[in-house]
């Protein structure tokens, strides 16, 4: 039988040099470059030259005459994804890599689910993806109150469950991602979170199965054009069940590919790693790299136990490969690090201890401090001399913490000392939404006729408060825009439009507790922190669980509640409301100002730095309960569990793996009214034993005025021009 599909013309790959692609390589990489055929773990630590190695295996496939669609290459983040198609662009030229599957699983699953249900069922296969905005809206309604809006059927939506929404959304995810359906939610609730009581699981399985429904075309009633969705775990699901279902479609990808590479392995989730071993099973050619000990995604249903060491009993006759070389960092930072992940609980067949390449350099430094701003400007003026001794740009410097709550004290002293920063995956402090909504509650009630105190009050109108504890006023951006009419129609501040203009008896109500909200807030004291806690106690929290979730979209524990915490706490140090207004515009003026900057300090969480590197890395909040985190740490009968115990001690491992140079670490006695001791982290390292000792023996004195901060007030910010106000307005 002549078959009509033309032949395909083959791809000059003749200026691919393989022994070229070799060359630099030490032996255990070019093991795992040549390797040729089956499966293969290449257990891969921090410098290790890993993703050099498997981008130069690419290379040497296609040098070989593997057609570049017939690969493919999974990634953790599509990041990782670009910086590698760019480099085997560079290497191999784009003829050659033209067809080649490069990107997340997500990626891959989203790719496959689109072309195989459109065969499948046709115009009934056709789906959106159920993204953030989508999710945002439908969970808040289907945790909202029965009763508040009719339109909408119960269930799935209306069911009154008090539950944090990001926690709600991480635990259908995690679940999910163990391969787990809603029909069987409470089981598997129960194995991943074997610390909650029974009514949070019993809860979560109710939204779980009303989430599954609100995707469903009939109930997507939140969109206009209503639709199936899927969100991005689904993606996986769908992808895994037809592998796993339809026999023609598992043959079509098993076929498809003669090459399977996954990086970042310890990272991939049940669903993934059953995918990619779907791909790999008729050929077998299976090449995966990671490395355990920095496995730091247990929040999203990742467990290398379950992955990467079940890799034997998956493939018996795989071969492990080890890069234990580790070339960033000097000899003493390995050994440091190595001391340290030898405490986590690893299959010794999976576990790699690094082995230095270059000699031994600076030590590291642990250093303790008063508080948190004693602990920043510690820092910064360490920094900034360290940069001016040893010739270092900013870009060469990073700060990291635990979570985005901690960042308020090292923006403040950066900013303070002029020193550029840009934040990686965050925020600044004061331009989260929690902190800016405090922010202008406090300019409404200093000054609400102000400019300032106009975008305050467009900012808050809508914010629900104990009076009224649905999710708005029932304002609305239209009555925000008949107001501004009135106001230039009769030349008045847009608050002083809102307090005169003659509305509807429902905004009337709506408008008079908004007024009477504020009034108590200014009543309650004369200082900025009486007054947030003031704004808070008028339903705020509630406001934000309901509307965003506790939980930050980050997922790795940083909370809006600790934010706000955290302000409370610093604006104790201002004496007025006015000064603590002031000196918080400026460092949201002097921010935008710093990220702009091409040459600045790295700032970010250390979930964030992962796979990144520089020079001089400060690790602060290096303290029991800030690192390990204690909203990460689960408790059964009162004991730590060892699970999340460990993957805090792998967190601690990305953190000072990402080190070539100088490592510093600290951490604060204090922080919110609370003793700390230092992390046990610390203490697990005799690299650094003695210094630890010596910092808990020294004798600590503030290194900050706590009224220096009176003297900061920007004069620039005050063109806020506060003109006090008797109340009378509000």
């Amino acid at each position: 039988m002549v078959s009509d599909t033309p032949p395909e013309t083959p791809i000059d790959v003749s200026h691919i040099d393989i022994e070229g692609l070799a060359k630099g390589l030490n032996p255990s990489q070019e093991s795992a470059f040549r390797f040729d055929a089956g499966a293969a773990l290449v257990l891969a630590g921090a410098g290790s030259g890993k993703t050099t190695v498997l981008i130069r295996r690419i290379a040497r496939l296609l040098a070989e005459g593997v057609p570049a669609k017939r690969i493919l290459v999974a990634t953790f983040t599509r990041r990782a994804a670009d910086d590698m198609a760019d480099r085997l662009l560079a290497l191999v030229g784009p003829e050659v890599l033209d067809g080649i599957w490069i990107g997340t699983f997500h990626s891959h699953a989203l790719r496959i689910v689109k072309r195989e249900w459109a065969d499948l069922y046709g115009k009934e296969g056709k789906f959106e993806i159920a993204d953030d905005y989508w999710q945002e809206r439908a969970v808040r309604a289907i945790l909202g109150r029965s009763g508040v809006n009719d339109k909408l059927p119960s269930p799935p939506y209306c069911q009154n469950i008090k539950m944090d929404r990001k926690t709600a959304l991480l635990a259908v995810s995690a679940c999910k991602n163990m391969g787990k359906y809603a029909e069987e939610a409470e089981t598997a609730l129960a194995y991943l979170y074997p610390d909650w009581e029974k009514p949070a699981i019993v809860d979560t399985a109710r939204f779980w199965r009303c989430y599954e429904m609100a995707k469903t075309k009939e109930y997507d009633l939140l969109s206009k054009v209503p639709c199936k969705r899927l969100d991005f775990d689904d993606l996986l699901l769908e992808c895994w069940m037809l592998l796993r279902e339809n026999a023609s479609i598992r043959t079509k990808y098993e076929v498809a590919f003669d090459h399977i590479l996954v990086d970042e392995t310890q990272d991939t989730s049940d669903v993934q790693w059953e995918i990619a071993r779907a791909f790999a099973r008729r050929n077998g050619n299976l090449f995966l790299v990671g490395d355990v000990g920095q496995s730091i995604y247990g929040f999203r249903g990742c467990d290398p136990r379950r992955t990467v060491m079940a890799f034997r009993k998956a493939f018996p006759n795989g071969e492990i490969h080890r890069l234990p070389a580790n070339y960033r960092a000097h000899e003493t930072l390995v050994v440091l690090a190595n001391e340290l992940i030898a405490h986590a609980d690893l299959d010794e067949r999976y576990r790699l201890e690094m082995q230095p390449v270059r000699k031994a350099g600076p030590a590291p430094e642990v250093t303790r401090h008063v508080d948190q701003d004693s602990e920043a400007a510690h820092v910064v003026r360490s920094l900034v001399d360290r940069r001016q001794n040893n010739a270092l740009d900013y870009r060469d410097i990073a700060i990291l913490y635990r979570t985005n709550a901690y960042s308020r004290g090292i923006e403040d002293a950066l900013i303070a000392c002029g020193v550029p920063y840009h934040i990686t995956g965050g925020t600044s402090f004061y331009n989260r939404k929690e902190v800016r909504d405090m922010i202008s509650y406090l300019q409404l009630t200093v000054d609400p006729h102000c400019p300032a105190g106009t975008e305050a009050a467009k900012r808050l109108l809508n914010v629900a408060s104990k009076r009224h504890a649905a999710r708005t006023r029932s304002l609305g951006q239209g009555f925000v825009k008949q107001v501004e009419e009135l106001a230039v129609r009769k030349q008045w501040s847009f608050y002083e439009a809102l307090c005169r203009g003659g509305f509807t008896t429902a905004q009337d109500i709506a408008v008079k507790d908004f007024r009477d909200q504020l009034k108590e807030i200014k009543s309650s004291g004369v200082t900025a922190q009486v007054r947030i806690m003031a704004a808070r106690q008028t339903g705020y929290d509630l406001y934000v669980e309901l509307e965003d979730g506790d939980l930050e979209d980050d997922g790795e524990g940083s909370s809006r509640m600790e934010n706000l915490d955290e302000l409370i706490k610093f604006a104790s140090r201002f004496h007025s409301v006015e000064a603590f207004l002031s000196f918080c515009g400026g460092q949201l003026r002097k921010f935008g100002e710093s990220a702009r900057a091409m040459d600045a300090v790295q700032i970010m969480t250390i979930h964030k730095s992962k796979g990144l590197e520089w020079r001089l890395v400060h690790v602060i909040g290096f303290a029991f309960l800030i690192l390990p985190h204690h909203r990460c740490l689960r408790y059964i009968d009162g004991e730590c569990t060892a699970d999340s115990f460990d993957e805090e001690r792998r967190v601690a491992y990305v953190a000072v793996t990402r080190a070539k140079e100088w490592l510093v670490m600290s951490w604060p006695t204090y922080h919110n009214d609370k003793a700390l001791g230092p992390s046990p982290f610390l203490t697990e390292m005799p690299t650094i034993a003695t210094q630890v000792n010596e910092a808990m023996a020294k004798q600590l004195e503030p290194e900050t005025d706590p009224n220096e901060f009176d003297d900061l007030i920007d004069a620039e910010a005050l063109a806020l021009e506060f003109d006090i106000d008797d109340g009378s307005t509000l």
